[in-house]
């Protein structure tokens, strides 16, 4: 008897982890969205100082850093 109370308990042991390990990954989701962020605005920052377009890739790198920042932001909500 003493083995199945053991086994309820650790199954609800478990189970509280669990729902609570997912409250703790939205929050570090969130942490990780908001640095991604702040990367990405450091990103574009220095490639709007690049004094040469070479070729567009400054620019087309722009343009895809407002992308991700867009989807992030999606995410995020």
């Amino acid at each position: 008897m003493a083995a199945a109370g053991g086994w309820r308990l650790a199954g609800a042991m478990l189970v509280a982890f669990t729902l609570g390990g997912l409250g703790v990954t939205a929050v570090a989701e969130e942490s990780h969205v908001a640095q991604a962020l702040e990367a990405l605005d450091d990103a574009h920052d220095a490639l709007a100082a690049t004094r040469d377009n070479k070729g567009g890739h400054p620019a087309a790198a722009i343009a895809l850093i407002a992308s991700a920042k867009a989807e992030l932001s999606a995410v995020s909500q």
